[in-house]
């Protein structure tokens, strides 16, 4: 098969993997701290582990990871139906997964989608359990705030999902297409970070009975470990402002507390991409080839006292 419809099928399946992210952070938050949601954002993490490998398979084939998402479904429902989606969403990826290790000829590939379909055959028994207990328990949710969260404050932590979210893809994509190690550990790991942000948000909205907008801005994509750098510096500095702005508005003390803790967070990434950019600017000046030395004249001038040569030409004349 040609390499680049390979490159098109992983594309598919990180889209696949991003889309169940989201649909599974969305549904555990909805519920609450407790041992279901626990186990749902397991799940999660080990999907964006997948998203990782399929990337990584990506860069390996010589193409881009792609950082979109088919459209996951965010609706209300009963607990027990939300599980049911799930387990319908992980029949999609097991289907689809198997029709890529079908078409694609190269074992290397076809192994590691093996590898995810077993996870996401573990995945669907597990959200077909979790929807059984929710089924017997009544579907008992956690109950929203009174009247919801006021209009400012929504606005304010929706902001944050928003912003969060967009980072998360942001510094998965720089890591995915780094060559550096340490870059690349420090940008998952801030990624990882940015997403734990957008989970306390996210649920401060939910026990408000508000549902968090899952919308994200347009990320800064490159491979330039320098450009992408200055465009987290960039973001950083500019969500470091919002957030200080936005934390005296805020009267519940707990929320402040939160919002605090991100924007604090988000002071320490600043500091560690400019280390990093400093690094990743040393190593762009050490790989750029060395100016060409200008070609020297072939005739050179006689010393100080020195009789001129005569030119060949008044030789023979």
């Amino acid at each position: 098969m040609d390499t680049q419809k390979v490159i098109e099928m992983l594309r598919a399946d990180m889209r696949g993997e991003q889309q169940a992210i989201i649909q599974y952070l969305a549904h555990a938050y909805a519920l609450g701290e407790g041992e279901v949601s626990g186990g749902i954002e397991a799940i999660a993490r080990e999907e964006m582990r997948h998203l990782d490998w399929l990337a990584d398979a990506i860069v390996e084939l010589g193409g881009d990871p792609d950082m979109g998402r088919e459209p996951p479904d965010l609706s209300a429902a009963a607990p027990s139906a939300q599980m049911l989606k799930n387990v319908d969403l992980e029949q999609q990826a097991i289907d689809q997964y198997r029709a890529h290790m079908e078409a694609i000829e190269d074992e290397g590939i076809r192994r590691l989608l093996a590898r995810i379909v077993h996870d996401e055959v573990s995945h669907q028994k597990e959200f077909q359990g979790y929807a059984e207990d929710l089924a017997d328990e009544g579907d008992a949710a956690p109950e929203g705030g009174a009247g919801g969260a006021n209009p400012r404050l929504a606005q304010i932590l929706n902001y944050g999902v928003r912003h969060e979210y967009t980072v998360v893809l942001q510094y998965l994509y720089h890591s995915f297409v780094a060559d550096d190690c340490e870059l690349r550990e420090e940008m998952q790991n801030a990624a990882i970070n940015e997403m734990q942000h957008m989970g306390w948000l996210a649920e401060e909205l939910q026990e408000k009975g508000q549902q968090p907008e899952f919308d994200h801005h347009d990320p800064f994509f490159s491979r330039d470990a320098v450009a992408n750098l200055e465009a987290d510096i960039a973001i950083e500095e500019e969500v470091t402002r919002a957030y200080s702005s936005q934390i005296p508005q805020v009267q519940e003390e707990d929320i402040r507390e939160i919002l605090s803790r991100v924007r604090d967070h988000e002071i320490y990434h600043a500091d560690l991409f400019r280390d990093l950019l400093a690094e990743a600017r040393e190593r762009q000046a050490e790989a750029e080839p060395p100016a060409e030395a200008p070609e020297e004249s072939q005739e050179s001038e006689p010393p100080d006292g020195a009789p001129a040569v005569p030119p060949i030409g008044s030789l023979i004349k």
